[in-house]
């Protein structure tokens, strides 16, 4: 009776478990392979473009990079998502190089930024961005002239911009597709341009950008950027993120819950592993039994499901950059979740249905699905859900009439 008590009484440690921003810290699982692989393309001259699914955690890993670099880079990461203006874009780019070599205190950097201090009228550099005594600065044309003097730093500098295409997107869909296509045209040629020498351009974002570029027709200005993918986690690295979560919780998983759950969520994405460690916390604590079971784990998976906040998300984003496509794609993955599957065969008679009428792109919207984290491919010209999640929130969102 003693010892019951005091496992009663006793504080409850819940998991350092994350959902909303970023894992970072003791909360972020690095896979070395993609730091390493991203390093050595980096080193190569390329500029990068993070391919992957959504929630795979590519804020995550961008900002781990942009702050554990090798040595003889500067690093800066950003999610600007906010942009809304040509000009705006321009000004954010500059006031990141600037920012990112103020934290470089070689002797050289400080020489270049003293430099700029002067030249521009630099009052304040921080965290939060740039002062000038004045605000009239072209910033695409100063973009042009500071980039090639970084060459002289023997520092490389490289600017990781999340969210870039939000950015596009939202020009776009502001009849300011000119705009968009013009910052596109400025950053290929930046990046084309051989005085442009140790800079590089990374670029993330929660909505494919060969996608959103594929909208204005202009798939050429980004094809030069070097994909680095980044998919979901395999089933040692899941087990290894669990345990790291937990490590120090009240709740303790055994290697058979582990491998429970791993086989429970399937499609190992970090944001799905941290939402069923959340939710068998939650089934745990109230049950009192820090021993996750089966049962808990079953529990918190419908618990997971309850909870619409954690997946609308991925029905928004199809809305807001796919407004004018989105019955068609919704089409799609309405009959994929009832079925249990979709083969070519039947998209393609959907997408000849009037309402639709996309026989020459219907495979495009599909592609787009794959790499975006809706569907897989689970054998020839026959596509599923890639995660039992999407399935099931799909089947509640809507159900057959």
């Amino acid at each position: 009776m003693c010892c019951k008590l005091i496992i009663m009484t006793k504080k409850w440690i819940s998991p350092s478990t994350i959902t909303g921003d970023a894992a970072t810290g003791a909360r972020y699982l690095r896979r070395q392979h993609i730091n390493d692989y991203f390093w050595q393309e980096v080193e190569k001259g390329n500029h990068i473009l993070f391919v992957a699914p959504r929630r795979v955690g590519k804020t995550s890993i961008m900002k781990d990079l942009a702050e554990n670099p090798p040595d003889g880079y500067a690093c800066i990461y950003q999610d600007i998502e906010s942009v809304k203006t040509k000009n705006e874009f321009y000004r954010r780019l500059f006031e990141l190089i600037v920012q990112c070599l103020d934290r470089t205190k070689t002797k050289k950097v400080k020489a270049l930024i003293e430099k700029w201090i002067k030249q521009f009228k630099i009052t304040e550099i921080s965290k939060s961005g740039v002062k000038f005594e004045t605000k009239e600065i072209d910033y695409e044309n100063e973009l042009r002239n500071i980039i090639p003097e970084l060459a002289s730093t023997d520092i490389h500098t490289v600017i990781f911009l999340d969210e870039f295409a939000e950015v596009v997107n939202r020009l776009n869909k502001n009849e300011k597709q000119q705009d968009a296509i013009d910052i596109l045209h400025t950053l290929r040629e930046i990046r084309s341009d051989a005085d442009f020498r140790n800079f590089t351009l990374v670029f993330a974002g929660s909505i494919g950008l060969q996608f959103v570029i594929k909208t204005i027709d202009r798939p050429k200005l980004i094809n030069d950027l070097h994909p680095v993918e980044t998919g979901a986690l395999n089933e040692d690295e899941a087990a290894q993120l669990i345990r790291q979560l937990t490590e120090g919780a009240t709740i303790q998983f055994s290697t058979d819950s582990i491998a429970y759950l791993i086989k429970k969520v399937n499609h190992l994405l970090p944001y799905y592993i941290q939402l069923m460690i959340e939710e068998t916390d939650l089934v745990c604590r109230t049950a009192n039994k820090p021993e996750v079971t089966n049962a808990h784990i079953d529990a918190a998976f419908a618990g997971v499901l309850k909870k619409n906040k954690n997946f609308d998300d991925w029905l928004e984003r199809l809305k807001d950059y796919q407004p004018v496509h989105f019955p068609f794609i919704n089409g799609i993955l309405k009959s994929c979740a009832h079925n249990g599957s979709i083969t070519v065969q039947e998209i393609y008679n959907m997408a000849g249905d009037k309402a639709f009428n996309r026989l020459d792109d219907y495979m495009d919207f599909v592609e787009e699905l794959m790499n975006d984290g809706y569907l897989v491919e689970e054998e020839e010209h026959v596509y599923r859900f890639i995660s039992p999640f999407l399935q099931q929130f799909w089947l509640k969102k809507y159900p057959l009439k």
